[in-house]
């Protein structure tokens, strides 16, 4: 179905910038980073994605927990298309996996996508959306 694969790969290059967090500096448990933001370009510098979070902290060598993840993905012509949320995510550094239960929103001008859960593979661009798994397609034109 076109529509789920479409959402996969925005989730997929949403999360790809949490990815770089493996090869990123070791934080000492506790660590706080505040008011985060990581732009994303592609090979020629084009922007593709804005990743930022509220707070993102160092609960484990291996778990960074983020609040008020917002990231923004830009299309061709470098204007923001499709914004996802989630209130408070997980990332786990050495399994290359964002998690949550605590909703996550996907929004395009014709797509809505929400959900109380996801388990997302970063690397392999696959996951699992679970518990109150909403849709919502129209035929709007933005």
């Amino acid at each position: 179905m076109p529509s789920t694969r479409l959402l996969w790969v925005i989730l997929a290059v949403a999360f790809l910038a949490l990815a770089h967090a493996e090869n990123g500096p070791d934080f000492p448990i506790g660590s706080v980073i505040q008011n985060f933001s990581l732009p994303q370009a592609d090979g020629s510098g084009k922007k593709t994605a804005l990743v930022r979070g509220k707070r993102a902290t160092v609960v484990s060598p291996n778990q960074l927990k983020i609040e008020d993840l917002d990231v923004d993905l830009y299309n061709s012509e470098g204007k923001a298309d499709t914004t996802i949320t989630a209130t408070r995510c997980d990332f786990w550094r050495k399994e290359n996996r964002l998690t949550t239960d605590s909703g996550i929103l996907v929004k395009k001008p014709t797509l809505l996508v929400s959900a109380n859960g996801i388990d997302w593979n970063v690397a392999d661009s696959c996951g699992t959306l679970y518990t109150r798994v909403r849709v919502v397609l129209s035929n709007a034109s933005p």
